[in-house]
């Protein structure tokens, strides 16, 4: 859990993303269907002239209330030659250093969730995105064999 963080405020609390993972951040107005998605599957975008699978940010994590679409702000992540994008809507991003970090975390676990930072601001959330890209892999494989 050590290492810089990039901070994503949604309507439902602050979550982190190790900033090693993190490829790019790209926009889209609208996004591209993916036949066969399901669940918190959105969509599909071009990073670098590779395909990468969308999801929902809020939708994984619970929240299911419909936003008004003012575009998609879109995280990719990559390591080990696995890719997947995060939308985010339009919600704000920002840092957390390394060195804030000490003393600070622990090791609170949820379903796509691998740890807590108790920040000045308030608790955020690190986001699990191997568990993410594990079970948009699922999703996926099976709405293709159902």
């Amino acid at each position: 859990m050590e290492g810089d963080k990039l901070i994503i405020s949604l309507g439902s609390g602050r979550f982190a993303l190790d900033t090693k993972a993190v490829a790019g951040i790209i926009e889209q107005e609208k996004l591209p269907f993916l036949p066969g998605r399901s669940g918190f599957v959105s969509g599909i975008v071009s990073f670098r002239n590779e395909p990468v699978t969308v999801i929902d940010l809020s939708g994984a994590l619970g929240d299911f209330t419909e936003t008004a679409g003012a575009g998609h702000k879109i995280i990719i992540l990559s390591v080990k030659g696995r890719l997947l994008g995060i939308d985010i809507g339009s919600s704000q991003v920002s840092f957390i250093w390394d060195e804030e970090l000490k003393g600070r975390t622990t090791g609170e676990k949820g379903l796509y969730t691998s740890g807590r930072i108790y920040a000045a601001e308030g608790p955020v959330d690190i986001i699990d995105w191997q568990a993410l890209f594990n079970e948009t892999t699922r999703l996926l494989s099976t709405e293709d064999h159902a």
